[in-house]
């Protein structure tokens, strides 16, 4: 597979659209990936699914891939993990979904949580202060 360098060299230097329609375009296996992440910090998939406050069942889906990661799911796991804006940004990246930004005041108060490592609680309770929409 090749790394996103290596593709967007290939499509700079490629006078022909036609390599556009290769294999190489598929998205990143999401599964793979927050496996991966639970795996680096020592978590099991039910660790995550208790922290995130999330419905058994439900939980497994989002891990085993039935179910595509919503992004108030991977903000819940970014803030149980004590995931850095950075590496939170790559997790929703990742997964398909829109980076935090750091205009709209949902957004803000998650990047501030993260900044400041508030649990996911904290960053809730700080989001409904606001009158934003918790995570929870």
């Amino acid at each position: 597979m090749k790394t996103t360098d290596e593709l967007r060299n290939a499509m700079r230097s490629s006078s022909d659209p036609a390599m556009l329609a290769g294999g190489a375009f598929t998205p990143p296996d999401f599964t793979f990936y927050l496996c991966n992440l639970l795996e680096r910090r020592g978590w099991l998939v039910k660790d995550a699914i208790r922290a995130c406050y999330l419905e058994r069942s439900y939980g497994y889906q989002l891990f085993n891939g039935t179910r595509p990661p919503t992004r108030t799911f991977l903000l819940r796991l970014a803030l149980a993990l004590d995931l850095g804006e950075e590496e939170t940004q790559k997790l929703l990246t990742r997964c398909g979904r829109a980076s935090l930004y750091p205009r709209s005041r949902f957004d803000a108060a998650v990047l501030y949580g993260l900044t400041h490592h508030l649990t996911l609680e904290e960053t809730d309770e700080l989001l409904l202060s606001l009158g934003e929409g918790g995570l929870l």
